[in-house]
């Protein structure tokens, strides 16, 4: 750290200089010099004050009508739907980080000119009477706690060769993450699989479910599976990736992906366990999300052990820039 004594000459030179980093980055939209993740660090936050990034339009599930809010705004909204307030603030700046490029990368790759408000088509946002409610008397200081995490990375987006990035997010992995190819089936050069170690202390890593036959035979029936009269029978031995997520699995007489099988069953990830005893069926999920991109877990966890959101941003995104 350098000494605290500022000379009167170096206080007047920032006065003058604070005006110009705000000029600059009020041009950030129109395609500013990319830096790396690690020249971003040597940047202190105090130098990159929040900027007004535009508006956005969001679908409102509940309505079915379209709201337009300030990216600002947005972007805590998403934070407070997507991520424990109480997490680390590095962890929430990464979060805010990963929601903005996402958002960046759906209406200019995905031509979306509106955003869902769900997890299941794009990502949760919350307006603020939502958060009031479900935060309470909690309601100032996590308002407060994400507004400033937000503040801090307003307008920085994770881009791979120039342009913003596919930010996948999940809550937790199986201890490493998925790549995407594994389990979308589409390749990204960013989303891969690396160690995640952090996820497996968190309580929803293991989750055992029980199921009973007639459930299972009435889901796995929808894609087309025959199953025998015999349940033990019915799920053959798994083909895994080497995070751990079921490439595909015998089932009857059809061979599924780890992902259908999630979504016929309502499991919590891909990372499962079939095992038929005492007439049900226990399936054991490692996991929970689909396990691509940045862990959410894994974020806080890589946070509380020191480490700032670029470093976090740079191991759930190899290859990537910040910018």
């Amino acid at each position: 750290m350098k000494q605290h004594f500022i000379f009167g000459l170096a206080a007047l030179l920032l006065m003058i200089l604070i005006p110009l980093v705000s000029l600059q980055g009020d041009q950030e939209a129109q395609g500013p010099a990319e830096t790396t993740l690690a020249q971003q660090a040597e940047t202190s936050p105090a130098t990159q004050p929040a900027q007004a990034e535009g508006t956005i339009d969001v679908v409102r599930a509940s309505s079915g009508r379209t709201e337009t809010v300030g990216m600002r705004e947005y972007l805590i909204g998403c934070v407070a739907a997507e991520m424990e307030a109480s997490c680390h603030l590095e962890a929430l700046k990464a979060q805010a980080v990963a929601s903005y490029t996402y958002a960046r990368y759906r209406r200019e790759t995905g031509g979306k000119a509106a955003l869902s408000d769900t997890g299941k088509s794009d990502q949760g946002y919350e307006d603020t009477g939502q958060r009031r409610q479900r935060w309470g008397e909690n309601f100032n200081f996590y308002e407060a706690r994400v507004g400033q995490a937000v503040d801090a990375v307003l307008g920085q987006a994770v881009t791979y060769e120039g342009r913003p990035i596919f930010a996948a997010y999940c809550a937790v992995s199986s201890g490493k993450t998925e790549s995407a190819e594994n389990y979308w089936g589409d390749a990204f050069p960013y989303l891969r699989s690396v160690e995640s170690p952090g996820d497996k202390l968190s309580p929803d890593y293991s989750r055992t479910v029980t199921l009973q036959p007639e459930d299972v035979e009435k889901a796995l029936e929808k894609a087309g599976a025959k199953l025998g009269k015999e349940p033990a029978k019915w799920f053959g031995a798994p083909e895994r990736s080497g995070a751990g997520t079921v490439l595909e699995i015998e089932v009857g007489n059809k061979a599924l992906t780890g992902m259908k099988v999630r979504e016929l069953l309502g499991l919590r990830s891909a990372n499962f366990t079939v095992a038929y005893k005492d007439g049900a069926f226990e399936v054991k999920c490692l996991g929970f999300g689909h396990g691509v991109g940045m862990s959410q877990y894994g974020a806080d966890f890589m946070a509380r052990q020191g480490s700032g959101y670029r470093e976090i941003l740079e191991h759930y995104y190899p290859g990537c820039e910040l910018g």
